[in-house]
Formats: structure tokens, C-alpha cells, sequence
């Protein structure tokens, strides 16, 4: 019996090897295979675009698949550090699930990995975030991690000196920066042309974007623990009406909501049911600083506009709100987003989406409606300011941002994979949250209806896309976003006093009418700083007139 059973281990353990057999292989050579089935596997949104591009072209269309493998090639062999064959692995590993990570989310979402893209990642919540996690998103993961195991397992890298394996890496990227800069030097004129005509499709080069934007990110945050001196602006701000009664402005920060899905801007549908039957004036041709809120709104809070805005620039320099609090308007700010991206830091503000009641499944927005009661309740004694910062329409879960009566549109897309559900289900999951927002406006309105001097302004901070053209969500580069993800609501209330008091200092009202015949001039987020401080008779070299939206109505 022991025989056998020795003669049996012995046979197992004999297949064993043979069907765990490793080959042998030298690291660089490793890293271009990795490369090459990196890019064979994640080339297609890369190839699509090309192919729409140039159709037809398959000479070029090849050669530039040809140079996306050498630069893929070429940071691969970066990675392999020589004499550290298990770094190596890690680093290549990590690489390739960025681009299986970065290939999911393109081909599913249609959306780009960008330096704005990775800048909003790193500054969403977990709420947020766990609002795009999925099963389908999960087993795909699991399925590279288990790809990369095997080949883990099954390819053992050549022992040799560290002398030996420095000289084979450093003559392994010689090869690879010859092979590229013949290319470039022998297809230069079709290469320069094309790059410079589709600026847009080296974001679908995986796993080279993400890369670029990691560094680019790396970068900016480097740079934001170092930053420069703070630039205090508007030292010279004036009140032009001292003792004119106070006055309250409630601003409402919008989410990822689209000007033409608006009922009050001609969409078809009523998703605004309640701000129709109130006296409220739309501006429909608004167009956001970005298309993610990271950059968004700080940028409108920002002195500098959309084509100057810096970010290290800006939080690091008074915003409007600032601005307002030292000339003593009464500045406070309530969130139920991921937070206000620097903009309140140095103001009155409360997370309400870190309140207990809020860590589960999150809030909706009527969270927002008791903070403002909260606010109101108490006694006015100088013109104040309220920023109501809303989860509003952020997907993909659209369906969660309305309450079962403000489903009105049906059926709705449940599925964090949008792709996976018919168009029109997006969109009535999309316009029930828009009814949601149309409810809160409302709301607030109703409550400012009992104060005297009383305003509302409500802005979105982008739009987003819907499934036009394969694209879903927000987070385009600005020059090739379409105008879903720019467009953007702007709607304005007023007390009749608010009107008539606008400017104390000279007697002249706010003309309503005069606004509503302003709905379609061209507005963007660039005018947000030169109109708030216009609300409270507040003046100083910092605000150009010609960007105050109420300017051409109140003749200051």
C-alpha cells in the first residue's frame, strides 16, 4: 500500500509540473508581450475613433496603431526596473488594470480619462462613487486580475546579473525610441496632420491617457502643498447703500443638470411644473466654465473666467463669497453634494451629507429645505447670502434623486450600466430628478415669499450627456464636449420689494420685464462674480460692469 501510494504521488506530482510548466523569458521581452496584448485587448475605443476619423485609410489607420504599441511598449519597459522582477510585475500589473479599468468605463460610459476626469474621482465621496460600482464592472476586474495570475504563473523571468539586466533594459529602450522616431520621421507629414485635425482621440489611446492625466494630476497636487502667497482681492469694496434694509439671497447651486431639458426653456416635457405657475425668469443660453464640478465651481465662484481659470490660481485667491463676507454681507453655505471644492473654506458652511442620517444611502435634496428654514428663522440684522450646493440630477442613479411622487415619467433606468438600458428609460429617470430639483426650487421660493427683499438664483454646475452619440455622464474635455454637458440652467425669482429696492443708492428698480426680454443674450458661470456683489449695491475694481447679468435692467 505504500507503493502504490508513494508511486502515485509520484505520478501527481510529475503532471503537476507538467501542466504548470513556466517559460522562460528575459524581463524586457515580457514587458513588450504585456504591451502587445495591452494594447491588442484595449485598442478598440482607440480604433473606433481613428476609424471614424479617417475612413477608408487603412495605411495610416495601421501605422497608428503600430505607434500606440511602441509608446505602450516603451512605458513598459520604463516599468521594468531591472533586478527587481517583482516590482516589475507589480508595476506592469497595475498598468494593465488601468487600462482594463479605463477601457470599461470608456465603452460603457463613452466618457475620457482626463486630467478633469481623475481631478473628480479624486474629489468625490464614497457615496458617489459606489453609485458607479456594478457586478458587470466587478467581474470584469476579476476576470483581468485572473488573467494576469496565470500569466503570473506561468512566465518566470531569465536570472542574470544586475550589470547584464540594466544593459538589456537601457538597449531594449534605445530600440524602442529608434523604432518610434523612424516612424515619426518617415510618416511625419500624415501623423503632424492627423494629431493636429483629432487633438480628441489621444484620450482613447490606452493605457498612454490615463497615464498622461495621472501625471498631469500628480502634478497639479503637488503644486497645491506648495502653493503661492493668498491674493486677497476686493480690499476696496464699497456698500453703496449702507443703511438700506437688509436683503436675502438664496443661491442654488445646481448638479449635472441641462438647460434643454427645461420645461421653462422649451423642452416638451413638464419638468418644470411648479416654477411655470411662479413668476421666474429662465435664461436658456448659459454656458458652464467646465464639465465636471471639480473645475466648475471653483471656476464660477473665480475671478478669472473660463479661458484664464487656474485652479492653484483660485484656491488661492478670495472668491466672491469672500469678497461679500468682508464687505459684510452675511455669507453661509449648505452641501449636499461631495463638498464645495475650496470655494467655503473660508466661510460659514455645513456638510450635510456627512450627517448621520445621510451615510447610508444619502439624502435627497429636501435636506437642503430644512437647512434653509433653519437659516431663515433667524433675525436679519445685514444683508445676507445662502448657498444651497444640490445633489440634484448626479447619475448615474438617476432614479434615485426623485421621490415616488416625483416619478411622474416612466419607465426608469435602475441600472448603474446605462448602456444596458433603452434611451428613453435614461431620460425619464433623468427628467424625474429634474422634477425633484423643480420641487426644491419651488420650495425655496415659497419660503423667501414671506421675507421682504428676498431673491433666488439658481444655476447648474454642467449638464450631461444621455446616451447621445454613445456618450453618457459628463467629464469631456471643454473643446469637445457636447453642448448637453455645457448648457446650463440660470432661473432668477425676486420679491416685488427685492425689485424696487435693487438700488437704493439711486432710486431705480430691477426691471422684470426688461429681464425677461434678456432670457436668450449669452450668459456663462463667468458672469456669476460680477452679478452676485450687484445684488447687495457692492462695488470695487474687481467687477466689470459689462459682466453683471442685471446691468442692461437696473441702469447703474
Amino acid at each position: 500500500m505504500t507503493e502504490l501510494t508513494l508511486h502515485w504521488l509520484q505520478r501527481s506530482h510529475s503532471f503537476f509540473l507538467t501542466r504548470t510548466q513556466r517559460f522562460v523569458m528575459l524581463p524586457g521581452v515580457y514587458a513588450m508581450l504585456l504591451a502587445l496584448l495591452t494594447t491588442a485587448l484595449f485598442c478598440a475605443p482607440f480604433l473606433a475613433q481613428v476609424q471614424q476619423k479617417i475612413p477608408g485609410q487603412y495605411g495610416l489607420q495601421a501605422v497608428l496603431l503600430l505607434v500606440l504599441w511602441l509608446l505602450n511598449s516603451l512605458v513598459f519597459v520604463l516599468l521594468s526596473v531591472p533586478g527587481l522582477p517583482r516590482l516589475q510585475r507589480s508595476l506592469l500589473s497595475g498598468f494593465f488594470l488601468i487600462a482594463a479599468i479605463s477601457h470599461y468605463f470608456i465603452s460603457h460610459f463613452g466618457t475620457v480619462i482626463d486630467r478633469s476626469m481623475l481631478q473628480n474621482v479624486l474629489e468625490t465621496d464614497i457615496a458617489e462613487a459606489s453609485g458607479l460600482l456594478n457586478p458587470d464592472l466587478i467581474f470584469t476586474t476579476a476576470g483581468w486580475f485572473a488573467l494576469l495570475g496565470w500569466l503570473n504563473l506561468k512566465i518566470e523571468f531569465k536570472s542574470q546579473s544586475w550589470r547584464r539586466s540594466a544593459a538589456q533594459w537601457l538597449l531594449t529602450l534605445l530600440l524602442l525610441v529608434s523604432g518610434i522616431g523612424a516612424v515619426a520621421a518617415t510618416q511625419y507629414a500624415e501623423l503632424a496632420s492627423f494629431f493636429r485635425n483629432y487633438r480628441d482621440v489621444k484620450f482613447f489611446a490606452l493605457p498612454i491617457s490615463p497615464l498622461s492625466a495621472s501625471i498631469s494630476v500628480t502634478k497639479q497636487q503637488i503644486a497645491a502643498h506648495f502653493p503661492p502667497t493668498f491674493q486677497v482681492l476686493g480690499t476696496d469694496v464699497r456698500n453703496l447703500a449702507p443703511s438700506a434694509a437688509p436683503k436675502t439671497v438664496v443661491l442654488v447651486l445646481g448638479e449635472t443638470a441641462r438647460a434643454d431639458h427645461f420645461q421653462l426653456n422649451g423642452y416638451s416635457r413638464p419638468t418644470n411644473p411648479r416654477l411655470s405657475q411662479l413668476p421666474v425668469i429662465s435664461f436658456s443660453q448659459v454656458s458652464s466654465c467646465g464639465t465636471a464640478t471639480a473645475h466648475s465651481v471653483p471656476c464660477m465662484f473665480s475671478w478669472m473666467g473660463r479661458e484664464r481659470y487656474d485652479e492653484t490660481t483660485a484656491k488661492n485667491s478670495s472668491n466672491v463669497l469672500d469678497i461679500l463676507q468682508s464687505s459684510g454681507v452675511e455669507v453661509s453655505w449648505y452641501d449636499n453634494n461631495s463638498g464645495c471644492k475650496g470655494v467655503c473654506d473660508r466661510v460659514k458652511h455645513e456638510m450635510l451629507f456627512e450627517l448621520p442620517e445621510c451615510q447610508s444611502d444619502g439624502c435627497t435634496d429636501a435636506i437642503l429645505l430644512q437647512a434653509l428654514k433653519r437659516e431663515l428663522a433667524q433675525p436679519a440684522g445685514k444683508d445676507r447670502i445662502i448657498v444651497l450646493h444640490q445633489l440634484g440630477s448626479h447619475g448615474p442613479e438617476y432614479f434615485r434623486r426623485s421621490t415616488a411622487q416625483q416619478k411622474v415619467f416612466g419607465p426608469e433606468c435602475t441600472d448603474k450600466e446605462l448602456n444596458h438600458c433603452p434611451p428613453q428609460h435614461i431620460i425619464n429617470a433623468y427628467d424625474n430628478s429634474l422634477l425633484a430639483t423643480d420641487d426644491l426650487l419651488a420650495s425655496v421660493i415659497q419660503q423667501l415669499q414671506s421675507l421682504p427683499d428676498s431673491a433666488m438664483l439658481y444655476i447648474s454646475d454642467h449638464g450631461e450627456s444621455l446616451g447621445e452619440n454613445g456618450v453618457y455622464l459628463h467629464g469631456l474635455p471643454y473643446w469637445m464636449a457636447p453642448k448637453a454637458q455645457t448648457g446650463v440652467p440660470l432661473i432668477w425669482w425676486m420679491s416685488q420689494s427685492f425689485g424696487q429696492h435693487f438700488d437704493p443708492a439711486n432710486g431705480k428698480p430691477l426691471s422684470y420685464d426688461c429681464l425677461k426680454q434678456q432670457q436668450k443674450q449669452p450668459l456663462s458661470h463667468d458672469n456669476l462674480f460680477h452679478s452676485l456683489p450687484a445684488l447687495f449695491a457692492r462695488t470695487s475694481k474687481e467687477f466689470r460692469p459689462e459682466l453683471n447679468l442685471f446691468a442692461a435692467c437696473s441702469r447703474r
